[in-house]
């Protein structure tokens, strides 16, 4: 039996983006086994129109006919994916619904902003035959209701879920040269402000002194990295190591005590449930996919661009290693029940065989 030709589209470097993160898990899934996955990578976003991209991804689709383009995220980079899938007569096109332009606090202002808002990012979900989101907050949009005819679901991220273990733990943090009295924070994100540091810079700042040393790790690189460096540089009190874009994220999270994110807007993020998949209680903000992932348990709410509250919490578990180990235990436990990479699977592989029997 010839098995459904199914493109995957992602932007960015898996790692860096969560898009392109899942649907890199994805290939490598046993679904691989069930479809076959032609993936659609798109290396920038949100840059002008790439006419070029679009006419080679038109023949390319042309080519292969897919029976069903799954097309993540909207703004620049699901636009491209969108008029190559019209130009080629697609017949099955999802789009899942990452994150919009309306979000964004920092850039994308004026004429550029109202044209990813106002005709791009409703092309693409007018190119689509089927929408989803990646969490229930996200499915009750305002600028989702025109298109509710086409809603197909939520698909939340998943991601792996190790077992604890007390000697990876150890060994990690002697690789990082870390002693068992120090405290570890650490947070991982694409350096951008909309991923709230100035707030975090601030909340480090605030701090209480302590007797024992200590750290905070940030993962990640971005196009305002430069700046957030510069806003950390005042911390005193506070070792910040900034690692960078890495490949070893999961040894600096064996390392860590707790995760700190402090983002301004969030849809469903990856590194939040990595980082509660180790066991790490999480000080997050209150926005978007956050509270519903923390509102089953596993780590503390914040409000946004609030650092008072964000160093009152970090204070509070720091001083407090029985409800770390409490609320990291819960942590893991609510990513193995609801937002594993094994319910990601089955949760896309029913949506696509739905797709698979409906009329195009």
């Amino acid at each position: 039996m010839t098995r459904p030709v199914i493109v995957q589209h992602y932007a960015g470097v898996p790692g860096a983006s969560g898009p392109a993160t899942a649907a890199e898990r994805i290939l490598r899934s046993r679904l691989a086994m069930q479809y076959q996955f032609v993936p659609m990578r798109q290396l920038r976003g949100n840059g002008l129109v790439d006419v070029q991209l679009i006419r080679a991804w038109t023949r390319m689709l042309r080519e292969r006919r897919p029976d069903i383009v799954h097309i993540r995220g909207l703004q620049n980079e699901g636009f491209h994916a969108a008029v190559a899938t019209r130009l080629a007569g697609c017949p099955r096109v999802l789009v899942t619904v990452h994150g919009t332009v309306r979000d964004l606090q920092f850039g994308q202002r004026g004429l550029r902003r109202r044209a990813l808002t106002q005709l791009a990012e409703p092309f693409t979900l007018r190119c689509a035959t089927h929408v989803a989101t990646v969490s229930q907050r996200a499915a009750h949009r305002g600028f989702l209701e025109q298109f509710a005819g086409k809603f197909a679901g939520v698909v939340p991220n998943g991601v792996p879920v190790p077992k604890p273990s007390s000697r990876r733990r150890t060994a990690a943090r002697r690789q990082h040269r870390f002693t068992a009295n120090d405290f570890v924070m650490v947070t991982a994100s694409r350096l951008t402000w909309e991923k709230g540091y100035r707030s975090l810079a601030n909340a480090m700042r605030l701090l209480p002194r302590t007797e024992h040393r200590r750290h905070l790790l940030v993962l990640g690189d971005g196009a305002d990295a430069a700046g957030i460096r510069a806003d950390f540089a005042s911390v005193t009190g506070t070792e910040v190591r900034f690692i960078g874009q890495c490949n070893d994220v999961a040894s600096y999270l064996a390392a860590a005590d707790v995760f700190v994110f402090p983002t301004l807007h969030e849809n469903l993020s990856n590194a939040l449930l990595e980082a509660m998949a180790h066991g790490l209680p999480a000080v997050a903000t209150a926005v978007g996919g956050n509270v519903e992932i923390l509102r089953r348990g596993g780590g503390l709410l914040v409000p946004a661009q609030a650092p008072v509250a964000i160093a009152n919490a970090v204070t509070q578990l720091e001083r407090d290693p029985a409800a770390r180990e409490r609320l990291g235990s819960h942590a893991r436990q609510v990513v193995r029940d609801h937002y594993s990479l094994d319910h990601m699977i089955d949760t896309l592989d029913g949506l696509y065989r739905r797709m698979l029997v409906d009329r195009p």
